[in-house]
């Protein structure tokens, strides 16, 4: 499989998201739905994919078919994304909304595993990986710059608009990844694994959950207070595109550095840091000037975090559970999202600002699980070597 059609999946998939994290609660709240509504519509797919990832990840892992399944799920978002151009009101709009979880939880997951699967063989698959994976977060700068620059000239309508064509390209380009699934099976390995390993797996699943799940007050209520400070429409598509552009320049040299469960493992603590200090500064209403640097560090936050977390798992599960480990993660930091912006919908209006301690807060927790994990691999790479140095 080329690199340049998996490039065009990523970038296409992340576009969505690129217009979906930030400027959907723009669209909602146009709906008349109010903090807490929005907080329940944006927190409702995120407990759907608990079940969704897990479900969809063991289906592909046992059909081998994973980029088969990719194509299915992200033709059914493409539907469910036409329906919500019509739903109106709280009700229906969280019925689509679900509806399009149940097949869009699963697509990063299944697109990861896919090309992680690919990669298998490849030497510096970390770096390979990382410059396909770049163009999805050049994908989502485009879209946050793109959605930014709409809601200065168009309706809060366009929002859906750009979220449908996205949908539609990103069907197309997953279509085009279809191919013959390459046997990456590890059985002898699996067969191996040390009881050490499962503990550390479930570790790493938890611990890099909850960092993500920690970014869940940026997202969901982020743009939202940005816009009542004053902020305008292409000031927060640029924002929001200067943290994705840190990605970038993350994605393109982290596996010159990333060598081994190890260093990833340590990529990890490093990052839970990061986001615990970047909370804790957003908490206390930044200027302009502040908000820029803070969002430089999104790469670390949230990119080192994928980086780090996806390779640990590819490392650390049995060769016939790669789509079910990369879905438990996914659905992992789901669910902890969705219960987070269900509370930050409840507190935002009395809080304000002051929600982002409650996120520093959980980013420690997932620092404290992480540095256990990374202790326990230098201990499992020295008893056996298996490419966990």
């Amino acid at each position: 499989m080329p690199t340049g059609r998996l490039s065009f999946l990523y970038a296409f998939l992340f576009f969505e998201l690129g217009v979906n994290l930030p400027f959907f609660p723009l669209w909602l709240q146009a709906q008349a739905l109010d903090a807490d509504a929005i907080g329940v519509v944006l927190a409702a797919p995120l407990l759907i994919r608990i079940i969704a990832n897990p479900t969809v990840g063991a289906l592909a892992d046992r059909s081998g078919r994973i980029s088969a399944t990719l194509a299915i799920c992200a033709v059914l978002v493409a539907a469910g994304t036409g329906l919500l151009t019509v739903a109106r009101g709280f009700w229906p709009i969280l019925a689509v909304v679900i509806a399009i979880a149940l097949a869009q939880g699963p697509l990063i997951a299944l697109a990861d595993a896919m090309t992680l699967g690919r990669l298998a063989e490849t030497p510096r698959a970390e770096l390979i990986y990382g410059r396909i994976r770049l163009w999805g977060s050049l994908g989502f700068a485009a879209a946050n710059l793109a959605a930014g620059w709409s809601l200065e000239w168009f309706s809060t309508s366009s929002v859906v608009a750009l979220l449908l064509l996205s949908s539609i390209l990103t069907a197309a380009a997953a279509g085009s990844c279809m191919a013959p699934e390459a046997n990456t099976s590890r059985d002898a390995e699996s067969s191996e694994v040390p009881t050490a390993r499962p503990l550390l797996l479930v570790g790493v699943i938890a611990g890099a959950a909850l960092v993500q799940a920690s970014h869940a007050a940026f997202y969901g209520f982020g743009t939202l207070h940005w816009q009542a400070t004053g902020v305008s429409g292409p000031a927060m598509g640029g924002l929001w595109a200067l943290g994705v552009l840190s990605e970038v320049v993350l994605f393109s040299f982290l596996g010159y550095r990333m060598n081994g469960a190890s260093s990833a493992a340590g990529l990890l603590v490093v990052a839970s840091v990061a986001a615990t200090l970047r909370w804790a500064a957003m908490s206390q209403d930044p200027g302009i000037s502040t908000l820029m640097f803070l969002q430089l560090t999104h790469g670390v936050s949230f990119g080192a975090t994928h980086l780090a977390s996806i390779f640990l798992l590819a490392r650390l599960a049995p060769g016939r559970m790669q789509a079910r480990a990369q879905a438990w993660l996914a659905g992992g930091w789901a669910g902890a999202m969705a219960v987070l912006t269900t509370l930050c919908g409840r507190l935002y209006e009395t809080w304000g600002e002051q929600i982002y301690l409650v996120m520093a807060a959980v980013a420690a927790v997932g620092l404290s699980l992480l540095l256990p994990v990374a202790l326990g691999l230098r201990r499992v790479a020295a008893r056996e070597p298996l490419g966990l140095t």
